[in-house]
């Protein structure tokens, strides 16, 4: 199965919302499913469906935009809006290598069922994780799968249809 990705752009303060929106469109397009099933999360806080287990999911979310990543294993997203890197861990990385490494570490975190501790220790770069090049303007977005697999990513614009890329 391929990894579904959606995203879209959307208004500041609505982030969450907007991943839950992603969530419950592709959870329609790829499965049928009507209705958002219920979400538990897991002791490290990854959420998940009990009612479905065989649905994989993970959400993220930055200033103005939002991603969800759906697979048949264990997956991690992570977004970030490009923007001045954090001086303290930015070790003088410019803006865009930064994130690029950055999304990368969370979305791995993110697929283990980690928590964002994990990132300030170092870890080596998880070899499956890799950035999704032109997805959301003005956004850096990687994907971290269990296994290889190609990803279809679809994007969403508010009030219309989406264009898969």
């Amino acid at each position: 199965m391929d990894i579904v990705l959606y995203g879209a752009l959307g208004p500041e303060g609505q982030e969450r919302r907007l991943a839950y929106v992603l969530l419950k469109q592709a959870l329609v397009d790829v499965y049928g499913l009507a209705e958002l099933p219920a979400v538990a999360r897991c002791p490290g806080g990854k959420p998940w469906f009990p009612q479905y287990p065989q649905i994989h999911f993970n959400l993220s979310h930055t200033a103005g935009a939002a991603v969800c990543a759906l697979h048949d294993q264990a997956v991690g997203v992570d977004v970030e809006r490009l923007r001045p890197p954090p001086v303290h861990l930015a070790r003088g990385m410019a803006a865009e290598p930064f994130f690029r490494e950055w999304t990368a570490r969370e979305a791995a975190v993110k697929r283990r069922g980690g928590s964002a501790l994990a990132l300030r220790g170092p870890f080596p770069p998880e070899p499956l994780c890799r950035p999704v090049e032109n997805f959301l303007p003005g956004c850096v977005v990687a994907v971290c799968p269990s296994e290889p697999a190609p990803i279809r990513a679809v994007r969403l614009e508010l009030g219309g249809g989406g264009t898969e890329g």
